[in-house]
């Protein structure tokens, strides 16, 4: 579909995904093309289904050991074969790396290993110690790791090391997270912005409500790539959960009153997982809302924008840069 003009004034050559129940979206801002590729429903009953994007493809496989395909640009989606087919999670690998972090090795000694998007061995794996399972991995956000034997035990992990991360996730960014840590010496629980490449934690100043996040692995919270704010969701009255902006700086608020489904719920097909994504330069949040509905915000006036096009449901979000 070429919509013949720009689209949210864009001229920078990044690229929006967007995947719903049985086809995927590219959507090509600067030049003002949407391209919809039919995409077999995937044969699963979990909601852990990973949305990789490469140079020239995007890959959607499920945790589960069913089809996963792979949308080469401008071409029909084709099954997914080799190693990026096999069960368990699959991780977005180092930003340049073309490749994904893939469970690997025996049900006893698994690690994650880095394949390319061909289906090569990169190199590097990922092993893991006593009770940290490669099947509760998730993006760091900057090419390695996080994973979880707990609410609140979470740990940063890459090739040959390991480092404990404070409280609970609820956002991740390129270059750092938001956390909520809670122990008994605190009046209440409270934010902390944790940068990700010297672990300095800063106490978010002000209240965000840490008692109303909705907590859940993984975290569904996304931080700007400027690293100024994070969109997480809060629950709401019956189980709702609204979108808000938080502000990295100040630790002000906003509700957005944009809802997305929570795991494990009927609100949201494929259950919160890659529900919201930035654009590179911060501007606008995607947000895969209730309803299937693609919902565009202007990050500085939290307001909703009209793409202009009218598009199919979809489930999950995620960014070329």
């Amino acid at each position: 579909m070429v919509i013949g003009h720009r689209l949210l004034g864009q001229t920078a050559d990044w690229q929006l995904f967007a995947r719903g129940p049985d086809d995927l979206l590219r959507i090509q801002f600067a030049q003002g093309r949407v391209t919809r590729t039919y995409v077999p429903l995937l044969q699963t009953s979990i909601p852990a289904v990973a949305l990789v994007i490469g140079a020239h493809e995007a890959v959607i496989r499920s945790a589960d050991f069913v089809p996963g395909y792979v949308v080469p640009d401008g071409a029909n989606a084709r099954v997914l074969t080799g190693p990026l087919a096999g069960g368990g999670p699959l991780i977005p690998g180092p930003p340049g790396s073309q490749a994904a972090w893939v469970t690997t090795g025996s049900r006893t000694s698994s690690v994650l290993s880095l394949i390319t998007l061909t289906g090569r061995r990169s190199g590097p794996v990922i092993r893991f110690r006593a009770r940290q399972l490669p099947a509760t991995a998730v993006s760091d956000g900057r090419g390695d790791v996080l994973v979880t034997t707990g609410p609140f035990a979470v740990v940063d992990a890459g090739p040959g090391w390991h480092r404990r991360l404070p409280g609970a996730i609820i956002a991740v960014g390129q270059d750092g997270w938001l956390a909520v840590t809670c122990r008994a010496q605190f009046p209440r629980c409270r934010e902390e912005v944790v940068d990700s490449a010297d672990r300095v934690r800063r106490i978010l100043p002000g209240h965000a409500g840490a008692e109303s996040y909705y907590f859940s692995w993984p975290p569904i919270g996304v931080i700007a790539p400027d690293g100024t704010t994070a969109a997480v969701p809060e629950s709401g009255s019956g189980g709702t959960l609204t979108v808000h902006l938080i502000d990295l700086r100040t630790g002000m608020t906003r509700n957005l009153d944009v809802r997305i489904g929570a795991p494990g719920s009927n609100q949201s097909p494929d259950g919160g997982q890659q529900s919201m994504v930035w654009s590179p330069d911060s501007r606008w949040l995607f947000v895969a809302a209730v309803g299937g509905h693609l919902v565009v915000i202007n990050a500085r006036t939290g307001r909703t924008v009209s793409l202009g096009v009218k598009l199919p449901a979809v489930d999950q979000v995620a960014v070329r840069r």
